[in-house]
């Protein structure tokens, strides 16, 4: 009797014995390897996120690198660049259907003064040079509004400083004429910078 008490004692520590080593198992080995991973795993989905915004930022950047020197000599030239203005005037002439007669590009070797607000106050674009330019338009109102239009749409910077319309007759399809002065921009100090000269087209 003694003997199978002992032995049902015996089977008990033992089934005991195999309990807590599994349970130390799993505590000790099984569960930190599951925490492990999924620690590594919210590591993984948090890298990932960092790459996207990464991916995102440096796809903005390169979206907003700015003007090429290609748009900015179109902007503002390494010269005068008179031959280009009379191209653009011709084409607005042809597409706004009015006239331009006798044409004059007064060129400026000095710096413009345009930017200075005193004669104390320093110019921040001191290398930046001007074209007049003195015109007489013809044309019904519409036409010459479209032209003017057109003339500040163009890539070179362009400032309209004179519209003398007069007394505007009471029918706008009349023809009339007008003169016009605007200012346009160059800049030669920038050229050491240009691998290829944009000419006019």
């Amino acid at each position: 009797m003694s003997n199978k008490n002992n032995a049902k004692s015996l089977f008990l520590f033992l089934a005991v014995l195999l309990f807590l080593g599994l349970f130390a198992f799993y505590y000790f080995i099984q569960l930190p390897s599951t925490n492990k991973i999924k620690a590594q795993e919210d590591e993984i989905v948090l890298v990932e996120k960092q790459i996207q915004i990464l991916t995102k930022k440096l796809s903005e950047k390169k979206e907003d690198v700015g003007p090429s020197l290609k748009d900015i000599q179109a902007a503002l030239p390494l010269w005068d660049n008179t031959e280009q203005l009379t191209l653009d005037l011709n084409q607005i002439k042809t597409s706004s259907k009015v006239n331009f007669n006798s044409i004059s590009y007064a060129v400026s070797d000095k710096s413009t003064q345009t930017q200075q607000t005193d004669a104390n106050s320093k110019n921040p674009y001191p290398n930046v040079r001007e074209v007049r330019v003195t015109t007489s338009v013809g044309g019904t109102f519409n036409e010459i509004t479209d032209a003017i239009t057109q003339l500040q749409a163009l890539p070179r910077l362009i400032r309209v400083d004179t519209v003398n319309f007069g007394n505007l007759p009471k029918d706008l399809s009349r023809k009339l004429t007008l003169n016009l002065t605007f200012t346009a921009y160059f800049d030669p100090s920038y050229k050491f910078r240009v691998d290829k000269v944009e000419l006019p087209y």
